[in-house]
């Protein structure tokens, strides 16, 4: 387990090659990200956590894949997010 200073947010967990790789938590003045990473993105299970609600399920390459969001008033949509008509 490491700590890595990364411009978007504190980093702690498995690195490789000086990048997150693994499991770990990243956290930023506004949210948390807390799940697999690979390469240094969010990929793989994992829940990220802001002001409006949380975002969990499998995520790849940095973004959200497949899964839900549970907004603060308890509402909640399933990823991928609904396309409009």
């Amino acid at each position: 387990v490491e700590n890595l200073k990364l411009s978007h947010g504190d980093y702690v967990g498995e690195v490789i090659d000086g990048k997150p790789d693994g499991k770990g938590t990243l956290t930023d003045q506004d949210a948390k990200y807390v799940g697999e990473w690979k390469d240094g993105k969010q990929h793989g299970q994992g829940t990220n956590t802001d002001p409006e609600g949380t975002i969990s399920g499998e995520w790849r390459d940095g973004k959200i894949y497949k899964g839900k969001a549970t907004l603060r008033d308890g509402t909640v949509i399933p990823v991928p997010w609904p396309q409009p008509d």
